[in-house]
């Protein structure tokens, strides 16, 4: 495995932990903005503010069976996993 990668993989792995402990943190669910803004992944390409890092990583957390999220209008809401679930 190549330094680059290994590197790669830490950081998201930092990432998705810390997506996870916020969720934790928030049993009453958060949305994709909530967690692009408080924890500073929002993206800003030619001014416009799409999300789309924080979005790709609760997508991965949500095919990991992690997290999961209902849906409230056109918004998600996210959520811990339940063991249960």
């Amino acid at each position: 495995m190549t330094l680059y990668k290994q590197q790669a993989e830490n950081g998201l792995s930092l990432v998705k932990q810390a997506i996870i402990g916020y969720i934790t943190a928030h049993p009453e669910g958060v949305t994709n903005a909530q967690v692009a803004t408080d924890l500073l992944l929002e993206s800003d390409f030619e001014g416009k503010h799409q999300n789309y890092l924080s979005w790709s990583i609760l997508g991965l957390l949500v095919n990991e069976g992690l997290i999961r999220y209902r849906l409230n209008g056109r918004s998600k809401i996210y959520f811990v996993s339940d063991t249960t679930d």
